[in-house]
């Protein structure tokens, strides 16, 4: 199983590939979304070249590979505080460049330790899993860096789910504090205290998969509550139940997010035979679709009383009357979704 153990980390840094790539294809337009991504993309190639000094051939190929693995780390973990600011509404705070540069001064320092000093590691060695690094004295910088910024992200989240009026966006802080405390907490323990006080590594490196656990906890909260597609503050959650006509939310690519009540009595099906259902597949006619989306997301125009048959996943006709137009974030002004409304 040791043998075996560089090849875990492999897939879990594929892992977090993976879930930047979905993100990025699905809501790249989404500033939010968009620096997810980049913070998962350099979390993978801190985790890929921490799997690669593993391999090394020799110890000081070894050495050099996490030079560069240590580095981006700590970017990865001053990036995370950045997502958290962003998800919580305080990046008003980075518009002062000042502001910006004091938040990556301190993986900037970091890294200029781990790349042109040898005051981050008493030694390499190899063992049963691969080569490993002993962390020196100086290395509890990089610790509290780690735990500085983690920690303080997992606080804002907190105070954000308590003080948001919004249950979605309530759940979805409280998702990613919890998927980021248990592998924060783990890691600086396994990776950085104990090696620190025994001299030597007790366990095995979790890094490689506490960050792709911490990734995969922010990926479903954004796949199960639509973090960056739609959020209920956009509109008054009374009217949209109370309103007469059959509403759909849509992400920019035509899957339901969200209906209301008399879209399911419309379509004569519960909402799980909706959601997460391309929109399209509700057309007889798949043109009418792209006639749609062509007006309300390429032309930006205000789609009203669009004639067209729709068929509910029984397959039973329904003439209808469409209105659709796209859906901005307030904030940035965003395109991350389309609105539907559809009356008999």
């Amino acid at each position: 199983m040791a043998m075996l153990f560089p090849y875990f980390e492999l897939a879990a840094s594929l892992f977090i590939l993976l879930l930047a790539f979905q993100i990025w294809t699905r809501h790249y337009e989404n500033k939010l979304a968009r620096f997810y991504s980049l913070f998962a993309l350099v979390a993978f190639l801190a985790a890929i070249l921490t799997y690669s000094l593993r391999i090394a051939f020799t110890l000081e190929l070894a050495a050099f590979i996490n030079r560069l693995s240590a580095t981006l780390w700590a970017f990865a973990f001053a990036m995370y505080f950045h997502f958290v600011l962003l998800f919580t509404k305080k990046d008003r705070l980075l518009k002062e460049t000042w502001n910006k540069l004091l938040l990556y001064a301190p993986p900037a320092l970091i890294g200029i330790l781990f790349l042109f000093t040898n005051w981050m590691y008493l030694r390499f060695e190899i063992q049963s899993i691969g080569i490993v690094s002993q962390p020196a004295p100086l290395y509890s910088l990089f610790m509290l860096e780690t735990a500085g910024f983690c920690i303080g992200g997992i606080i804002l989240l907190y105070n954000f789910a308590k003080a948001t009026p919004q249950p979605t966006e309530r759940t979805q802080a409280i998702l990613i504090a919890f998927g980021s405390l248990v592998p924060v907490l783990v890691g600086v323990l396994t990776d950085q205290v104990l090696p620190l006080i025994f001299g030597h590594r007790v366990t095995p490196p979790t890094v490689v998969f506490d960050i792709a656990i911490l990734n995969f906890f922010i990926f479903i909260a954004m796949r199960n509550y639509s973090l960056f597609a739609i959020s209920p503050a956009l509109a008054a959650e009374t009217i949209i139940e109370t309103m007469p006509d059959s509403l759909l939310v849509t992400d920019l690519g035509g899957r339901v997010l969200f209906l209301n009540d008399h879209a399911k009595k419309f379509f004569r099906v519960p909402e799980s035979e909706l959601a997460g259902r391309h929109i399209k597949d509700l057309f007889r006619d798949k043109e009418c679709f792209y006639k749609i989306y062509d007006q309300a997301v390429k032309q930006k125009r205000i789609v009203e009383g669009f004639k067209a048959e729709l068929v509910n996943p029984k397959g039973e006709a329904i003439p209808s009357l469409i209105n659709a137009r796209i859906l901005c974030e307030k904030l940035f002004g965003e395109k991350i979704g389309i609105v539907f409304v559809v009356r008999s």
